[in-house]
């Protein structure tokens, strides 16, 4: 082969090498922006899919909200109590999901800055969210102040409640208290026992009656001074025990006879009230010691 003809198969030779490092280089570059187009391509995917997200959680909270606002249905025979301890939940789940959201929103914005083209469509979109989430954190800030003060009107109510409450027990004891009194007072029974002698002595009856001191009857005086006398209630008991006497006892104040019973025992002599009601209207019990 002639000097020229492998002059111009090398020049060919160098000519093809260059082509195929220049079809190389525009093959990787062709690759590499279609890689980049790809993943911008999935960014603005997973971008809208995450913002049709974000704004679906908005809508709900949305629509909560406005159900708290206008109150919405109550459950039957709920209290105060327990529409504040909903709203608190309520409220609760709502903040977890602003936070959740926000977190969304800002991962969204890092990866959009790092890509150009249809990302200012998105920007715009995310702004948009932006505004739609304060102005719902601002309505929970205004129904957090709402349940405060709920809270503060439930505690003062239950307070007044309350007091109304110890009022009229305190009420109803006193007057419980006057009843007892009045009806511990209607059944006090004083009595006194002794001899004959004794009972005059101490100035608790008296003889009348009678001619020459023949037919008179031992009466229980008027003038009763109950310091000589014991007590008891026929509320507590209606048993009254008297000391033992061979030959008994004589009831010598005016009570009606089958109102009681007087009868001797093992320790002496006990006499039991059988009616109450017509016992108690004397009341002072003397018994004579035979």
């Amino acid at each position: 082969m002639k000097a020229g003809n492998w002059i111009i198969v090398a020049i060919l030779a160098i000519l093809a090498i260059l082509f195929g490092i220049m079809w190389m280089s525009a093959s990787n570059k062709v690759s590499g922006a279609q890689k980049k187009a790809e993943d911008a391509q999935k960014l603005y995917e997973n971008a809208s899919a995450t913002l049709s997200d974000i704004q679906s959680s908005l809508d709900a909270m949305g629509s909560d909200l406005l159900g708290e606002i206008i109150g919405g249905d109550e459950v039957p025979g709920s209290t105060p109590e327990d529409r504040r301890a909903r709203l608190i939940s309520n409220i609760s789940n709502m903040r977890t999901q602003i936070e959740a959201d926000k977190k969304k929103i800002a991962e969204l914005e890092r990866q959009l800055t790092q890509v150009k083209g249809q990302r200012d469509g998105h920007l715009k979109a995310l702004n948009k969210l932006k505004t739609s989430l304060a102005d719902k954190e601002a309505i929970l800030a205004e129904m957090e102040n709402r349940l405060n003060k709920m809270g503060e009107d439930i505690e003062e109510v239950q307070r007044q409640a309350q007091a109304e409450i110890n009022r009229r027990e305190g009420q109803i004891q006193e007057k419980q208290g006057i009843i007892d009194n009045q009806s511990r007072d209607l059944n006090r029974i004083y009595y006194i026992s002794g001899t004959r002698k004794e009972l005059m002595a101490a100035g608790i009856v008296d003889r009348k009656g009678g001619l020459l001191g023949i037919g008179r009857v031992t009466t229980v005086t008027s003038k009763i001074n109950t310091e000589k006398f014991h007590t008891t209630n026929l509320m507590d008991t209606q048993e009254i025990r008297f000391p033992a006497s061979a030959k008994g006892y004589a009831v010598l104040s005016n009570h009606v006879a089958a109102s009681y019973t007087l009868t001797k025992d093992a320790s002496g002599w006990v006499l039991t009230v059988k009616d109450p009601e017509n016992f108690r209207k004397q009341k002072f019990l003397v018994l004579e010691k035979l």
